[in-house]
């Protein structure tokens, strides 16, 4: 996780945090699974608030991501970096612009001699003081839409 900007700080106390775990098997190789989550064009095929995704050029470390989302009844959009890309085993993505400074961690552990594996995604955003009130709510939301979401990725990839 990133260092949240000092514009959602305040003097003396941590900013606030929500973070989401969500571990699944999905019966694909490493390889497979990576794949699925770097291929932005079909992400809202898996992804219900995506709209539209795309990269500046190739996906590495540093790379920038453009989307676009549909969240809470609203369109937004987001820049994301990508802030470690090891392919069949890492990926990680840190908002550099948007609504709400978020970063998930998608980490990818080899199963059963490399024909499944286990994806474990932490998200971790800061929704900022004015859902402050809405918080509990926000995180069942969130929680919800990030596990069916994965769910729905391994559905279509078990398919294949």
């Amino acid at each position: 996780p990133t260092e949240l900007p000092a514009r959602d700080r305040v003097e003396g106390t941590l900013p606030r945090v929500l973070r989401i775990d969500v571990t699944l098997e999905i019966a694909r190789p490493p390889a497979d699974v990576f794949a699925a989550l770097i291929d932005l064009e079909r992400l809202p095929e898996w992804q219900e608030s995506a709209l539209e995704s795309r990269s500046d050029g190739a996906l590495a470390e540093g790379a920038r991501i453009f989307e676009r989302r549909r969240a809470m009844g609203r369109e937004v959009e987001n820049e994301l970096e990508v802030t470690s890309f090891d392919p069949g085993r890492r990926l990680t993505l840190t908002t550099v612009d948007g609504p709400v400074p978020f970063t998930v961690d998608h980490q990818l552990i080899e199963q059963d001699g490399g024909g499944s594996t286990f994806l474990h995604v932490i998200a971790e955003g800061n929704p900022g003081s004015f859902m402050k009130l809405a918080e509990p709510m926000v995180k069942r939301y969130a929680e919800r839409e990030l596990r069916d979401d994965f769910e729905r990725l391994k559905r279509q990839l078990e398919r294949r």
